[in-house]
């Protein structure tokens, strides 16, 4: 091999190894964050003083994956809200400044699956059972929707694990309706 070439396979080769590692290292960034409230919604749920929770119930499928009996997202909910004391918490929607309504559903995702990678394998398909969370917030003398909030459910490696998620799950809920209240609403210039 020619002198000037020797010290070029090495570059070439060392060149081929940093692109082939860091080809493989690519990582998928996370999906960006939802869009914030419009201020409507912002104002609107920060000026209510009295909430009334609703218990939109759940699914078969969500009380098989969730421990805790078809009242559990309802209970959890409530004593998070309770416990952080933002809004009062009445007992008909009469009484509320907005109606949240909390629901728990399981929603299937079928996936394909080729064993192997192989092409000339005949593909199969299986299910993922999702159990997920839905806040709907409504304006209690219409009924008319104000904002939604759509999450899944936290799920564990056993009964014990999933309970702790789905507790998790509620917590973050709550955070997010948090966050509803602590944005602030954009001023309006003169």
């Amino acid at each position: 091999m020619k002198p000037a070439y020797r010290g070029l396979l090495p570059c070439f080769t060392l060149l081929l190894i940093l692109l082939t590692v860091g080809c493989a290292q690519q990582v998928v960034a996370p999906p960006p964050p939802p869009p914030p409230p419009p201020p409507s919604v912002i104002s609107q749920v920060t000026a209510a003083k009295k909430i009334f929770l609703s218990n939109a119930g759940v699914d078969h499928g969500f009380n098989q994956i969730i421990p805790g009996g078809p009242n559990v997202t309802y209970d959890e909910l409530y004593a998070s809200l309770k416990q952080w004391g933002y809004f009062q918490l009445v007992d008909s929607p009469s009484q509320a400044d907005l109606i949240f309504e909390i629901g728990s559903s399981t929603i299937v995702h079928e996936y394909i699956i080729k064993p192997g990678g192989n092409a000339n394998i005949a593909s199969d398909t299986t299910e993922a059972y999702i159990p997920t969370l839905t806040l709907s917030i409504f304006e209690a003398s219409t009924h008319d929707p104000v904002y939604s909030i759509v999450m899944p459910a936290g799920l564990g490696s056993n009964k014990a694990k999933t309970a702790i998620a789905f507790t998790q799950s509620i917590d973050v809920l709550t955070d997010k309706i948090k966050a509803l209240v602590a944005v602030p609403a954009p001023t309006q210039n003169p």
